[in-house]
């Protein structure tokens, strides 16, 4: 370690926690003699099991995703047959497939036998739960899905789900402190690194007053120019015909757009290329432009495109406040408890988010739903090929192969694995679900000692267009039944960032390819090593100690995140799946059931959103019964 590590603390014995009473969560107890493996039980029965309390590497953590890759590869699994049979067996236990457990639940009464099969150590998918302990206090993160938006403008289904759950949304506006960070004087920061504008500037305020990008390094033209674009009300395309506007803009990406639409200077688009990591995981020189207009990405003013946009930045009447600490993490919390009732105490949306959840009781044999951890499934195929029989399904876990029956089988997984596990499965259906394509990304939660350094540089937000995380902001301000969040610059908190790996100047699919390969081969060291040095180049002049006031660190990688359609004639992504035309719509051809098997997950809406995932399980356990 040199002499620069050390003083980032890269010594320092931060929480790395990735064992639980001597269990690895990530390979399973059996590759442990003399632990649990010799009662043949899963790491979850491991008295203390507690996947929420794990830092370090998380998301698809090192033993979720190997065997996947090995069905997807070719391998082939023979599994020893455990005599188990269930109603239903859901593959996947994100809030896909546990909605889809409710439903089925609702359909079929109390007394139906459904497991729910799921390759990660937690439940809960993308919708992940982090805690973390420091001075007697529990602080809790989001990992993944951060919160339900605009849920009144929610299908009637999903909103249903929620209400359902005890899920009052007008209450947010009491829990979500709107007011806290501006009442400290913070406003947002844009982070200028030195690798990529020349050298390392904090600018605190809004950017389109000239005095705060005064002594920034961007030219007197890139100021200018990016203050016309954040602030004109202008658009670019007067040439164009109001009714070839659309067209025009829809073989255009939107960086194409600034540069040679609007003019921009380079230095402003090293400022953009980002901008559209943090909701649809590429960058603008990968977006279209058309997708740009309609969810008000600045540059196009009052632009006319003669149709009306359906999703526009800023028209939303509901604000982001919809927000659990954990995120939707207590959504799947909500539909575990409901599911099998014993794992945890409360009954309502508050006792939610400090109930602790017994993991021991997540597999019980008593219980008529039941929830298995650590397992993969690599095969799921009628008896005898028929498609009216019975649906056997093989899972590895703890290196051991099993099989357990199902009279049905919703597959609430990563759809483009689906035709690796499913021989009968016809050629259509197998291409048209390779078209579905996931995007990389990371949600990184740095537990800091105190945020005074953000404090005295008035900031709570900031923006790091060249940076290894793209964004840092302090954590959403909510209280909700006993959980208190930090109120006090003095208070320890947690720091969310957010990174999207791609290669600038390759397609939409190719940025996607590119960052699930980074993701895979990065270890946990230079995740932390980025991590450091970024906060303490950005943090410093506010008193910012990397070495002293970290305290614990957790990233939430995730190569297979966000979900989208894919057109291979065009190489197009569908960021707006609703104005493609009905031939393109692959995940709809892919999601289709057959025999006793149905397909649910966001994948199959091209649309990674909560009220999709419930929407989707919905659909597929109707076509069941």
């Amino acid at each position: 370690m040199n002499k620069t590590d050390r003083k980032l603390g890269m010594d320092k014995d931060i929480s790395r926690r990735d064992f639980l009473n001597g269990v690895s969560i990530a390979v399973g107890a059996s590759l442990f003699p003399g632990t649990a493996s010799a009662q043949d039980v899963g790491a979850q029965d491991v008295p203390g099991y507690y996947p929420p309390e794990l830092t370090g590497m998380r998301g698809s953590h090192p033993g979720s995703f190997e065997t996947a890759h090995l069905a997807r590869d070719g391998a082939s699994f023979d599994g020893e047959d455990t005599g188990e049979s269930y109603d239903l067996v859901v593959v996947g236990g994100g809030i896909s497939g546990l909605s889809a457990a409710h439903f089925y639940q609702q359909s079929k009464g109390d007394n139906a036998r459904i497991l729910i099969l799921d390759n990660h150590d937690d439940f809960g998918g993308h919708a992940k739960r982090n805690e973390f302990q420091i001075n007697d206090r529990k602080v809790i993160g989001y990992g993944g899905t951060m919160l339900l938006e605009a849920p009144g403008g929610y299908p009637d289904i999903a909103k249903k789900l929620i209400k359902d759950l005890g899920i009052e949304t007008q209450r947010f506006y009491k829990y979500f402190d709107r007011d806290l960070y501006s009442s400290l004087g913070l406003s947002r920061g844009l982070f200028f690194d030195k690798e990529t504008f020349g050298s390392d500037h904090l600018a605190v305020g809004n950017i389109v007053d000239p005095s705060v990008l005064e002594h920034s390094p961007l030219s007197a033209k890139a100021r200018a120019d990016l203050v016309r674009l954040l602030e004109d009300d202008r658009h670019y395309l007067h040439d164009i015909p109001v009714d070839q506007r659309g067209a025009y803009l829809e073989n255009m990406d939107y960086q194409t757009y600034l540069k040679d639409c609007a003019g921009m200077d380079d230095e402003v688009l090293k400022v953009m290329l980002s901008s559209a990591r943090n909701v649809w995981a590429v960058n603008i020189d990968a977006y279209p432009a058309r997708a740009a207009w309609n969810s008000g990405y600045p540059g196009f003013g009052d632009l006319d495109l003669g149709v009306e946009s359906y999703d526009r930045e800023g028209d939303q009447e509901e604000p982001n406040i919809f927000h659990f600490p954990d995120g939707n993490a207590s959504v799947a919390r909500l539909l575990v408890r409901k599911l099998i009732p014993a794992v945890a105490t409360g009954d309502n949306m508050e006792d939610i988010v400090t109930a602790h959840f017994d993991y021991s009781r997540l597999d019980d044999a008593k219980s008529s739903v039941r929830i298995r951890l650590n397992s993969t499934v690599v095969r799921a195929q009628h008896a005898n090929d028929k498609l009216s029989n019975p649906v056997k399904i093989t899972y590895l876990r703890d290196g051991k192969a099993r099989v357990v029956e199902a009279g049905k089988v919703v597959m609430a997984c990563y759809n483009a694995i689906i035709p690796r596990l499913c021989p009968e499965m016809s050629k259509s259906q197998k291409s048209a679900l390779s078209n579905c394509v996931r995007a990389p990304l990371v949600y990184t939660n740095v537990l800091i000692r105190n945020w005074s350094s953000f404090a005295k540089l008035g900031i709570y937000r900031v923006n790091c267009p060249g940076s290894y995380h793209h964004g840092v902001v302090l954590d959403y301000p909510v209280s909700i039944g006993e959980y208190q969040c930090a109120r006090s610059p003095d208070e320890p908190i947690v720091l969310h960032l957010t990174r999207v790996p791609g290669e600038p100047g390759k397609s939409a699919r190719e940025q996607f390819a590119a960052g699930q390969r980074d993701l895979l081969a990065t270890s946990f060291e230079t995740f932390e090593r980025n991590i450091r040095d970024q906060l303490s180049r950005m943090l410093a002049p506010g008193g910012f100690d990397a070495a002293r006031d970290i305290a614990a660190i957790t990233v939430n990688r995730w190569p297979h995140g966000y979900a989208y359609g894919y057109d291979p004639e065009t190489d197009r992504i569908a960021f707006e799946p609703d104005s493609w035309p009905e031939e393109k719509r692959h995940w709809v051809t892919g999601s289709r059931p057959f025999g006793n098997i149905s397909i649910a997950s966001t994948d199959a809406a091209s649309n990674a959103m909560t009220e999709s995932a419930i929407e989707e399980a919905y659909r597929a356990v109707n076509e069941l019964t």
